[in-house]
């Protein structure tokens, strides 16, 4: 029997994706110290449209099932809309170095955003502890780390990316577990219910 609410219900294969591209971003990010400060934007760019787009085929999924979709719709357009503007790189009148901190305050805006709304989602769509847990505990951190880059105004560019691919890094690795608890629940379902229907043919 499955644990979580319809708010957070999804099929596994999107958190098992989001968490493997989650993962392989952060690390490049965390690992790419005095890199390029544009290439890693374009990196982080291309990471949130491939975000977008799950969450995106996420919400198809749902809406055929006659779930809740709002929500992956509003994430997924809204990732997808941070990407179009991390991926700019001339805006008329905006200097390079104030486009870059400007892309660092959109950064660190959607952190802060969507740990929130994963601390929200943990209190309020788990009955399972371990899952109410792992998601709160998420989006603590998310905040925090949220709270460095706004606070960070000595730090370079790089350094905030970095930061960035941290929270990357602790998304992917909840995503992943995630995705594996919900495919384990999803397999116990279909065996309670073809155990059911055994039982009611035997019954007749």
């Amino acid at each position: 029997m499955r644990k979580t609410s319809k708010f957070i219900e999804s099929h596994w294969l999107t958190f098992a994706l989001k968490g493997a591209i989650s993962v392989v971003a952060g690390m490049f990010m965390m690992l790419a110290t005095g890199g390029d400060t544009e290439v890693l934007i374009q990196v982080v760019g291309w990471t949130m449209v491939a975000l977008g787009c799950i969450e995106i085929a996420n919400m198809v999924h749902r809406s055929r099932r006659q779930h809740n979709w709002g929500f992956p719709l509003f994430l997924g357009l809204l990732e997808v809309a941070i990407a179009a503007s991390l991926l700019v790189t001339a805006i008329p009148g905006v200097g390079a170095s104030q486009l870059i901190w400007l892309r660092i305050i959109i950064l660190s805006s959607y952190v802060l955003f969507a740990s929130l709304a994963t601390i929200v989602i943990g209190f309020g769509s788990f009955t399972n502890l371990t899952d109410r847990f792992m998601w709160i505990v998420n989006g603590m951190l998310g905040a925090v780390l949220a709270f460095v880059m706004f606070a960070g105004s000595g730090l370079s560019p790089t350094t905030h990316i970095e930061i960035f691919g941290i929270y990357l890094l602790i998304n992917g690795i909840t995503d992943l577990f995630f995705g594996v608890h919900s495919r384990d629940e999803a397999l116990e379902a279909k065996a309670q219910r073809a155990a059911k229907r055994a039982s009611a043919k035997r019954g007749k």
